[in-house]
């Protein structure tokens, strides 16, 4: 048996333990310690999106997270191309031993542009593109409300045209 070590890696790095999703808080409650990873996609195409908050709740701590605004997250964001009226799908990456990790329950989607702000209509993981052409700024809201409890909110910009 033989192995190899990255000779620039601090020995503790190289033992360090993989991170965990959970820790003990009491003998009744464990706290979650994942950092949720969102997926936006359109046609099995993934979208540039960029992380802004999360929080899971215990018994001492409820979530709620104000939203920083989409145009200061995104001002030099990456937009995402797609075409007016379509679809953009939702879904949480985990890890294959976090597999049972629950998706989210609902998601809460907002458009920001001209100083507007509108709700987009949600249906369970989906939800539609803008119609007209032009550039959105977006939020997603991911909320779990069943056995886990808790949010994350990630910001993305669409650029809506005809191809």
């Amino acid at each position: 048996m033989s192995g190899c070590v990255d000779d620039e890696k601090d020995e503790e790095e190289v033992a360090a333990p993989l991170p965990q999703t959970t820790e003990v808080v009491n003998e009744e409650e464990t706290a979650i310690t994942l950092k949720p990873d969102l997926l936006v996609s359109q046609n099995k195409v993934g979208f540039w999106m960029y992380y802004d908050n999360h929080c899971w709740e215990t018994a001492d701590k409820k979530c709620s997270l104000e939203l920083t605004p989409a145009q200061e997250m995104l001002e030099h964001a990456r937009a995402n191309q797609v075409k007016p009226g379509g679809e953009i799908n939702f879904y949480l990456l985990v890890s294959p031993e976090l597999k049972d990790f629950p998706q989210p329950d609902a998601y809460e989607v907002l458009i920001h542009k001209n100083g507007e702000t509108t709700a987009v209509e949600v249906n369970g993981d989906k939800a539609k593109v803008p119609t007209a052409e032009g550039r959105y700024f977006m939020t997603v809201k991911a909320i779990w409300s069943g056995d886990v409890k808790g949010e994350a909110i990630y910001a993305f910009l669409l650029s809506v045209k005809e191809k």
